[in-house]
């Protein structure tokens, strides 16, 4: 991302959170004007998805978390995993924006929503490789993940 902008750009990001040493949606990234940084970086959103799901199903395999149902009446690949919702993995491939004026903790404005002006840019090829992980995770008796 390149802020071509007189004013800065506000940025949550989960490669950027990673990048910080922060825990993934803790923080809002404040771009300067003039500045250019990397916001996503596909390789790594996938592996975090693929680990994510793995230690998901591992622990309800192992019964250290109770098995959940399928939600939204949908696909069965797209069920709750052990308390690791979907949306949880797809937040992994959501970049949000806001122009001129930040939110969350530092700043008056608590939610991206009480910014004059934000969007949410949701990644195509990253939710396509999040399908992917989805379906792919292998069939197991004790889980309703698949």
């Amino acid at each position: 991302m390149r802020c071509l902008s007189d004013h800065s750009v506000f940025v949550q990001s989960f490669y950027l959170d990673r990048e910080a040493g922060r825990a993934p949606g803790d923080g809002v990234h404040k771009i300067y004007p003039g500045a250019y940084i990397k916001v996503f970086d596909l390789r790594q959103c996938h592996r975090q998805m693929q680990q994510q799901a793995a230690a998901a199903q591992a622990a309800v395999v192992a019964g250290v978390i109770p098995r959940s149902g399928n939600v939204g009446g949908g696909s069965p690949a797209l069920g709750v995993l052990a308390g690791l919702g979907v949306d949880d993995l797809r937040r992994l491939c959501i970049v949000r924006l806001s122009f001129v004026k930040g939110w969350g903790c530092d700043y008056p404005r608590q939610s991206i929503k009480d910014t004059p002006c934000w969007l949410e840019v949701h990644l195509h090829r990253a939710l396509q490789l999040l399908d992917q992980v989805l379906h792919t995770l292998p069939l197991q008796e004790h889980t309703h993940i698949l």
